[in-house]
């Protein structure tokens, strides 16, 4: 098929051209912008492991391509650690729950006792696993979207992406908001908190059930509450490497 000047119409070898340049053009465009400048920062939250862990090896293989300072942080945030009203803790002004609900006080902390030395542990082990490697592990007392907020310009942050938890996601969507302002992004890697890989889910992850019990559910176990038991039809879990 031709159209005026005898130029060729359709998917032929012209409109193939012509791919083939923008694409250049992109990629032309992609080498004159300048390389981030900013650090490459692990944001450590319950992904306290260096194994087997997609968020460290993204953090690495970032830094080492761009030539850009790592560092690791973990950052205490006392919303989890203190007394609070009962309810959610990132939204103490109910703007994101049911509207009606007032605040309870049962003058209990967040956090008791017992898992807040397992916590401390955990921090110690992998500070020590960092230092092994030649890296030491920040370690912050305040709010995430304040600690991460005085990083430099330009600073991509990288973290294990909440699977479930409302509360979590809440803290995640502050520190994206709180880098914007500096050029800071915040990417968020899949798989760091479980045991499955993103391609072998069973949904999109936008698509994800809302809670432990329905995640479990569409992976296939028959009740992660009281037993380890598993449907025939379940997810696969791969054999670590």
């Amino acid at each position: 098929v031709r159209g005026q000047r005898g130029v060729p119409l359709g998917n032929g070898p012209t409109m193939e051209l012509g791919a083939q340049k923008r694409k250049a053009d992109s990629d032309a465009a992609a080498q004159k912008r300048p390389r981030p400048s900013g650090p490459v920062v692990w944001w450590v939250r319950n992904d306290l492991r260096l194994q087997d862990n997609p968020v460290v090896r993204k953090v690495a293989g970032e830094a080492f391509a761009d030539g850009r300072r790592c560092a690791a942080v973990f950052i205490f945030d006392p919303r989890f650690l203190d007394c609070s009203n009962y309810g959610r803790v990132t939204d103490p002004t109910f703007e994101k729950s049911i509207s009606t609900r007032r605040p309870v006080n049962f003058s209990s902390r967040k956090t008791n006792a017992l898992r807040a030395r397992f916590w401390l542990q955990a921090v110690r082990v992998v500070g020590q696993r960092l230092l092994e490697v030649g890296m030491r592990l920040i370690v912050c007392l305040g709010r995430p979207e304040k600690v991460l907020a005085a990083l430099p310009i330009d600073s991509l942050v990288v973290c294990q992406q909440e699977p479930v938890s409302v509360e979590a996601s809440d803290v995640e969507a502050s520190v994206d908001l709180a880098l914007k302002p500096r050029a800071g992004v915040l990417l968020r890697e899949w798989g760091a908190m479980g045991l499955y890989h993103r391609e072998d889910l069973p949904f999109c992850v936008q698509d994800m059930p809302g809670s432990y019990s329905g995640l479990a559910a569409a992976l296939g176990w028959n009740d992660i509450w009281t037993c380890a038991e598993r449907l025939p039809s379940a997810t696969e879990v791969r054999a670590p490497v």
